[in-house]
């Protein structure tokens, strides 16, 4: 161990990110980019250098498996399309910005505009800005759909199993570490466009996944609709998104619980849809996500009764759900019967299985130092992570 970079920290209490019980007092061992030990006392040489935090909490970086850092949570997002794209860049870079400082160290994003997001990472890559790490899905795939309207240069439309193969290589030509397909209409698309109905074929999802998988890439699937959640599921999809639906097949959740295939329920999302803060969210969009408030809850609480592993994402950048305050999604996943550290670890050890990540998420030798410490104790109060942390680290380096 080189112990000029070594670090030393050490908490009240420890939650490790996998949900088991905390450990009082904790600390974590750093050297360099890499966890070295983890432990309620840790062993380290007289000469490391010690961060002691006696109040606090010490847990991994916080993960968003869905968000958009393009938009930034307007009643409307279309009101911004025609500014210049090198706006757009400086918005997205202090979205990223107020998402890491709120201890999110990772963050997948699923959909952004025109690749611009591909431009984020690379100066986040130079050291022109600071970012989380940043999981990238470049457009998402779809078929011909009115909802590519409303968010102009985030959808790549292709009808047929020939063009889908084709949109989906262009992803990850593009450097797309993921791919997003849509297996149902959105609500934030024209009313026409109905969220509980399937868009795409068995035939195109499965030619999607396969193509997807073939090059090392894992699926995210919007879903609302239970036959599109249905198709998605068969077609061997890695996570579902929404899952508004669910709750009218309990066989095809328990398919998903066999299969590991993990739900990503964006609880915040409707909720700022359906009541939003302000005015400004059109009424036909309005009024879907109304319809679909208690169809949510009644599939979150069917995941948490066939144990459907769980990660957390928020689709930060919907009306009203603003980048830095992703914490709030954890405060509703409790409200509906989660209990406080499992729901933690749907944002840590979780999340990062859901991304297909075993070196993030998770306080224990071997890992990456994404480490954050925070006033309180979250596992008896989750809002106390919707509170600034006292500090932050991501591989390796002290960001907050």
């Amino acid at each position: 161990m080189s112990n000029a970079r070594a670090v030393l920290i050490s908490a009240g209490v420890l939650i490790d990110g996998t949900g088991a019980p905390p450990l009082r007092p904790g600390a974590v061992l750093i050297d360099g980019d890499r966890i070295r030990a983890v432990g309620s006392r840790v062993d380290a040489p007289a000469d490391v250098t010690r961060i002691d935090f006696p109040d606090a909490t010490i847990t991994p970086g916080l993960i968003d498996c869905h968000v958009h850092l393009s938009d930034g949570g307007l009643a409307d997002a279309p009101v911004q399309d025609r500014d210049p794209s090198g706006l757009r860049v400086l918005r997205m870079a202090e979205h990223a910005r107020r998402t890491l400082a709120a201890g999110f160290t990772t963050v997948r994003d699923l959909g952004g505009r025109d690749h611009l997001e591909f431009a984020l990472r690379r100066a986040a890559h130079e050291g022109l800005i600071r970012t989380p790490r940043l999981i990238l899905a470049g457009k998402i795939v779809s078929t011909t759909t009115a909802g590519a309207s409303s968010w102009r240069g985030m959808y790549r439309q292709a009808d047929g199993v020939n063009q889908v193969v084709t949109a989906i290589r262009e992803q990850v030509a593009a450097g797309a570490d993921v791919i997003k397909v849509m297996a149902t209409g959105a609500v934030l698309a024209p009313g026409h466009e109905r969220p509980s109905s399937a868009q795409f074929t068995r035939e195109e999802l499965a030619a999607a996944v396969e193509t997807a998988h073939g090059m090392g890439r894992r699926v995210a699937a919007h879903a609302h609709g239970i036959d599109g959640i249905r198709r998605a599921v068969e077609a061997g999809v890695d996570t579902i998104e929404h899952g508004t639906h669910l709750h009218e097949d309990a066989g095809v959740a328990k398919e998903m619980a066999a299969r590991g295939v993990f739900l990503v329920p964006t609880l915040k999302a409707l909720a700022g849809i359906a009541d939003p803060e302000g005015p400004g969210v059109p009424d036909d969009m309005r009024a879907k996500a109304h319809d679909r408030r208690s169809d949510r809850d009644r599939t979150f609480r069917l995941a948490l009764e066939v144990g459907l592993p769980i990660a957390m994402g928020t689709d930060a950048a919907t009306p009203f759900n603003r980048h830095g305050e992703n914490a709030e999604e954890l405060e509703l996943m409790v409200s509906l019967g989660m209990s406080p550290l499992p729901a933690m670890a749907a944002a840590s050890g979780v999340a990062a299985r859901a991304l297909g990540r075993d070196d993030i998420g998770v306080l224990a030798p071997g890992m990456l130092v994404d480490v954050v410490v925070w006033n309180g104790t979250p596992h008896d109060d989750i809002r106390a992570l919707q509170h600034a942390p006292i500090a932050v680290f991501v591989g390796g380096e002290r960001v907050v």
